[in-house]
């Protein structure tokens, strides 16, 4: 039976020099050579390109226990501490089961209130008729939203100088991710001074919400960082701050900088297919009237209109947009794994400190699965994402470490899209060029993207 593992036939050399260059174009162009493919590098730590769902399974799933995330861990690490992005293996399992009920249903449910008022606020001050830059936009709106929910704590005039400690940190920490030499952290070199003030900016927020929070528990119960405050260790002691702060930074990078993203690339996306934005846009001014007037099926609870949370479960084609937009530009376009030991996948034998790539953003891509793949069409998910294999789209990862939020990011991106939607349309201003994706920590459009807001 021939190898399911095929030697990329390009050098060493080249596929380096390829990959630094344009890693989004080196790994589509993987995608087609076969199942698992060998970059032919160093037998002590050889690595693949893993383009197979039978096989990711095995490696996200099946056997997840047999690898570790490795070099990205310790570099995210730097940034968030040991929270549930980089812990491994039982710290991990045990993180995330006392980080599940900050995501319940219940909570869900409020959180969305909090999404709609954030949204309408924004939405009241929106800037017209002058261009705006949308990363930043959405990313001062998604960092506010993330703190109310999870913290509890209101943002004004730092959210500015959140986001851009924000944007230090997710440019720091890919640039060093994907380096071949990584420079101790300790080396005061100036990228490292930059980094760690916008860190320092980071935890100047999350150390005063704490504060309030040891002074006010009341006022933080039912949050994530009052969960914090109440987690009792293995021991039955209280974790540590160090702990709860390495929490609060792992869902303030992970829980908005993503999202942020994603919808400047679904602004865009609709920008550049008018069919799908006219569909949007008839959905979401139904689901404006729901909530302003109400309807027979609003529930007595939400006073005669439907709650924001109602009415998301209203937003059918919205949700679709939202899918379409994460398969073209999932903001985890990379996945990285090293084996601990020995590992047998499908008949395929894999050594110890073996190194295994997976990129959503290239699988996604796969025209034999979803034909015409750079076509951005909602309506491919009008029969769900059931209908192709379980890791042939995988926006969120997958098995014990995937993404815990992202039921809340789904939430969070269609009332984001419903609610501006109904009020504006958003162009590109002219001159910009095509939007070219930037592959840093999550996907991002190289540059930002210079929209102006117009009132339908």
């Amino acid at each position: 039976m021939p190898s399911r593992v095929i030697g990329i036939p390009t050098s060493r050399t080249a596929n380096f020099l390829r990959f630094q260059r344009d890693p989004l174009g080196f790994l589509v162009d993987a995608q087609p050579l076969g199942e698992v493919v060998s970059l032919r590098t160093s037998s002590m730590r050889p690595t693949y390109i893993v383009n197979s769902p039978a096989f990711i399974q095995e490696i996200l799933v099946h056997q997840e226990a047999n690898f570790r995330k490795g070099r990205s861990s310790s570099v995210l690490r730097r940034t968030i501490g040991d929270g549930l992005l980089t812990a491994e293996h039982e710290v991990h399992r045990q993180q995330k089961k006392y980080l599940m009920p900050v995501f319940y249903k219940e909570r869900i449910k409020a959180y969305a209130q909090i999404i709609r008022e954030e949204t309408e606020r924004l939405a009241d001050k929106m800037p017209m008729d002058r261009p705006v830059a949308m990363h930043d936009l959405m990313m001062e709106l998604t960092l506010g939203i993330i703190a109310r929910s999870l913290f509890r704590t209101e943002l004004a005039e730092d959210k500015a100088e959140l986001a851009a400690a924000v944007d230090v940190t997710i440019r720091k920490t890919a640039r060093t991710i994907y380096s071949p030499i990584i420079i101790p952290f300790s080396v005061p070199t100036p990228g490292h001074v930059q980094h760690k003030k916008a860190i320092r900016t980071l935890e100047s927020m999350i150390y005063e919400a704490i504060s309030k929070a040891k002074s006010n528990p009341e006022e933080y119960a039912g949050s994530m960082l009052g969960l914090l405050m109440d987690t009792k260790d293995e021991n039955g002691a209280p974790i540590s701050e160090t702990e709860v702060r390495d929490q609060m930074m792992t869902m303030l990078l992970a829980g908005h900088e993503t999202t942020a993203n994603a919808l400047v690339w679904a602004w865009h996306s609709l920008e550049q297919s008018p069919e799908a934005e006219e569909k949007l846009q008839a959905e979401a001014d139904k689901m404006a009237v729901l909530m302003k007037d109400g309807s027979a099926s609003a529930s007595a609870a939400s006073g005669g209109r439907l709650s924001a949370y109602e009415a998301y479960k209203e937003l059918a084609y919205t949700k679709q947009v939202i899918q379409e937009t994460l398969r073209l530009y999932p903001p985890a376009w990379a996945i990285l794994r090293e084996s601990e030991q020995p590992v047998e996948m499908l008949g395929e034998r894999f050594s110890v400190n073996s190194s295994f790539l997976i990129s959503p953003y290239a699988i996604h891509r796969n025209e034999a699965v979803f034909g015409d793949a750079l076509v951005f069409r909602p309506e491919r998910f009008d029969k769900g994402a059931s209908q192709w294999a379980r890791f042939a789209y995988f926006p969120f990862g997958g098995g014990a470490r995937g993404c815990i939020g992202s039921q809340f990011a789904m939430l969070e991106a269609g009332l984001i899209l419903g609610i501006l939607a109904s009020r504006f349309r958003f162009r590109s201003i002219p001159g910009q060029g095509d939007a070219v994706p930037e592959p840093l920590v999550s996907l991002r459009i190289k540059g930002g993207r210079q929209m102006i807001a117009e009132r339908r």
